[in-house]
């Protein structure tokens, strides 16, 4: 990212900080912006923001109270100072804050994974060893300070702002998956065992499994089924208190995307069932519709005609991004908010930031309409991508939200309904009701993905 931000780009990230502090008239008349090398000897009662012009480059970076500044501009131990009446900061804020909020990174990646995703090891948050830090809100909590000493100095008014009274929390769960015991999963396991399709279960697993699948179709075709536990999650989730958002993903795709169809009558009772028990239900996106606005609105209207109501939530299946044609496909077709941007590979802060936010068109230099509820926490992160145990992944998870509740942000958590078969993933179903547990004892606003919209808007 070379050059100085423009007007539009520095007024985005000002949308931004404005969830948390009252900018007021006297507070913005005072800002002033300083391209790198300018004098600001002839300034006067301002606050200074130098710009900077240089390309991002790692090897640049400084490291202030351990928080990297990614755009260092002027010397000094500080992270900013007073003088002559003047806040001056030391360093390009505005535009470390662009960078990370706007995931500039991500435009035109040079490495993909093997789903074609951005992936975490090429981010400037593995680089830096900052994905469990949501440094955009350390800058804003910074340029908050500085503000607030200019204020002081000045007389002038100064007050901060929280969109949540403590932290919100946000549970979610992703429906892939209803049927354990089919044919697909029984030809899946044996593709898994003969190794033509990737998996990180043992063989001694596989081999097992064959043969538990296949005696349950046969002897028991309509028994209980690990998958189809919808009733057990929400009346946990009742007795504590939580409602959360349900994603539905429309059949599409042969083995890429569900099996079921949001026509099928089950499928209809179920999301029946979550609406009466007071959850939401949003979308989650095919993997042909992160690229496709036609595809995307097909099923979007297939989830209304069963609904009855216009979906206001989306996640991509597979947590499938193109930077930034998805969010764009996203305005385009309606939804008042995504909840997919967090890496697969490692839980934390992709956009550093652990608060609702909007994205940016680069192209036509706006900001977006819809807003982006970041995903902390998906369960496959902990266990199957990063293979912590229970102790590591719990002691991970309390960090992130001991980050999140010093800003008051949104802990969003994403758990696959077909993430509790303890054939294969013993005390998983404990570890699930100890985590929540822990949560709530925090007492944390607990909100649905349209409830936080409301807050915004």
């Amino acid at each position: 990212m070379k050059g100085f931000l423009n007007q539009s780009q520095i007024a985005y990230v000002f949308y931004h900080l404005g969830h948390h502090i009252f900018l007021n008239d006297a507070i913005k008349e005072s800002f002033a912006f300083v391209r790198q090398g300018q004098d600001i000897s002839a300034y006067s009662k301002r606050i200074i923001f130098p710009l900077s012009e240089k390309q991002f480059d790692p090897a640049g970076v400084i490291f202030c109270s351990g928080i990297p500044m990614l755009f260092p501009v002027l010397s000094g131990p500080e992270q900013f100072a007073s003088i002559n009446g003047n806040i001056i900061f030391n360093d390009d804020l505005l535009k470390s804050a662009f960078y990370l909020l706007t995931g500039y990174q991500e435009i035109n990646p040079v490495n993909t994974d093997h789903f074609g995703r951005f992936e975490y090891e090429s981010s400037v948050q593995a680089r830096l060893d900052i994905m469990a830090r949501p440094v955009v809100n350390y800058y804003f909590n910074i340029i908050a300070k500085g503000i607030s000493e200019f204020c002081r100095i000045h007389s002038i008014e100064f007050s901060r702002k929280n969109l949540f009274s403590s932290y919100a929390f946000l549970l979610t769960h992703d429906v892939d998956r209803v049927i354990y015991y089919n044919l697909n999963s029984l030809l899946n396991t044996i593709k898994q065992l003969a190794g033509f399709l990737k998996t990180g279960r043992k063989k001694s697993f596989l081999f097992k499994e064959i043969f538990r699948i296949g005696a349950h179709i046969i002897n028991n075709p309509e028994g209980k089924d690990p998958y189809w536990n919808f009733s057990f999650l929400s009346e946990l989730e009742k007795s504590l208190g939580i409602r959360s958002t349900w994603f539905f993903l429309p059949e599409d795709q042969k083995h890429i995307d569900s099996y079921y169809k949001l026509t099928d009558k089950k499928i209809q009772e179920l999301i029946g069932f979550l609406m009466n028990e007071g959850h939401e239900i949003g979308l989650h996106g095919t993997v042909r519709s992160h690229q496709s606005a036609e595809a995307l609105m097909k099923i979007k209207n297939e989830l209304v005609s069963v609904t009855g109501k216009e979906s206001q939530g989306i996640r991509q299946h597979r947590l499938m991004w193109k930077h930034p044609g998805t969010a764009l496909i996203h305005e385009k077709t309606g939804f008042a908010y995504d909840a997919t941007l967090g890496f697969a590979g490692h839980e934390g802060f992709r956009n550093s930031y652990c608060h609702p936010f909007r994205l940016y068109d680069f192209e036509n230099e706006r900001m977006l309409n819809h807003w982006e509820i970041p995903l902390i926490v998906m369960e496959s992160t902990l266990f199957d991508y990063r293979k912590l145990d229970f102790i590591s992944a719990q002691d991970t998870v309390d960090h992130l939200v001991n980050e999140i509740r010093t800003f008051n942000g949104v802990f969003t958590l994403l758990w696959h309904n077909n993430y509790f078969d303890e054939a294969e993933r013993p005390g998983i179903t404990a570890f699930y009701k100890n985590l929540l547990e822990r949560i709530m004892s925090d007492r944390p606003e607990i909100l649905t993905g349209k409830d936080i919209i409301k807050k915004l808007i």
